[in-house]
């Protein structure tokens, strides 16, 4: 799979299929999705952003938030496929944020053993991050992604103006995702993003656009590179080992989650090396957006924990990086950022990763 950025559109060209990401507004969707062949998924509040051209009795809406990738909401929008008779020349359209692209990519790649799909973002995390690549994933008893499938999107129409009603803390949680990309792509990447938070960590929204193009752009090539997450996609899962355990346990988003555990991933890396100065650079970042740094941090941000002692609180999160799908035998590939730019797949056992956490900062 490649992908080719023309300076308008993003071409990624898969290996059974292709995915064109097109920046231009919402309201236009009906050129790349037919209304009359056209089934949307959205939940209650991304349901206002469908176009007035798309019936209404059209689009069903789901659970927001990760509930929507339970496989209760599955089986509840393969009974609406059902009903409204989608068939093998319709389009599955996700209105929505991460969990709704999730959730509706794995539903139309499954429905009649595949269908065309595509997705329009609705916050941050979803258009840098979710929205593109090709993987589609649900929850099942309490593991994040257990299920899911590679299946490439015909289309992702990202319109940034969507973000305008997204709360701050919202917008910050799907900023740690473009951190993690500048991370990977190395300084320049980086400072540009840094330069779009003020010292109140309130983001320059005007900054945006520009922002999530490169962040897509940088997403692009390397799920073009690796399609199937066998070599460098697997880079992409900085801070998601930790921060998917801290997301099991405090219920906090999944923004601020990454955060801590990619604060975390930086802790670990400079025990084993990698540069301090770099660690401290990205925590003072996480630091001015309001987002945890580490675990100890994540515990007092989540009521769900503040109660826990901070031993039993890292206790329950090292059991639940077990489920870890990125696990081989006793050991976790895990993403080590050694330096802004230097982020290395490293294969550490289970064990020792859980012995981090337990006294981790």
């Amino acid at each position: 799979m490649t992908a080719v950025n023309t300076g308008g559109d993003v071409e990624i060209a898969g290996g059974r299929s292709g995915s064109t990401i097109r920046f231009a507004a919402a309201a236009g969707l009906a050129a790349l999705a037919g209304a009359d062949r056209s089934v949307v998924v959205a939940d209650e509040l991304t349901a206002d952003f469908v176009p007035r051209d798309f019936p209404r009795e059209r689009v069903l809406v789901v659970p927001r938030g990760e509930a929507a990738k339970r496989l209760e909401s599955l089986d509840a929008l393969f009974a609406g496929f059902l009903e409204l008779e989608v068939g093998r020349d319709w389009t599955v359209v996700g209105v929505g944020g991460g969990s709704v692209s999730d959730l509706a990519g794995f539903a139309a790649s499954t429905w009649m053993r595949g269908i065309d799909f595509g997705f329009v973002p609705t916050t941050l995390l979803a258009m840098v991050d979710a929205s593109v690549g090709g993987k589609n994933g649900l929850d099942y008893r309490g593991r994040k992604n257990l299920i899911g499938c590679f299946s490439q999107p015909r289309f992702v129409l990202v319109d940034p103006s969507l973000l305008s009603s997204l709360p701050d803390y919202e917008l910050n949680c799907g900023f740690v995702e473009a951190i993690k990309h500048g991370v990977i792509a190395g300084d320049e990447h980086l400072t540009m993003l840094e330069q779009a938070v003020a010292g109140s960590g309130r983001i320059d929204r005007g900054a945006l656009p520009p922002l999530i193009r490169l962040s897509i752009g940088f997403k692009a090539a390397i799920a073009g590179t690796d399609e199937r997450e066998s070599g460098v996609r697997r880079t992409l899962n900085l801070g998601h080992t930790i921060g998917h355990g801290v997301e099991a346990v405090t219920a906090l988003a999944h923004g601020a989650s990454v955060a801590a555990g990619l604060g975390s991933a930086f802790a670990l890396a400079a025990e084993r090396g990698g540069s301090r100065v770099d660690a401290e650079r990205v925590g003072a970042l996480l630091d001015r957006l309001g987002l945890p740094k580490g675990l100890e941090a994540a515990r007092l941000a989540a009521p769900e924990t503040r109660g826990l002692s901070p031993a039993a609180f890292r206790d329950a999160v090292a059991v639940a990086m077990a489920s870890d799908k990125k696990r081989v035998g006793g050991d976790v590939l895990f993403a080590s950022p050694m330096a802004i730019g230097d982020v290395r797949m490293e294969s550490i056992p289970l064990v020792a990763l859980q012995e981090f956490v337990r006294r981790a900062p």
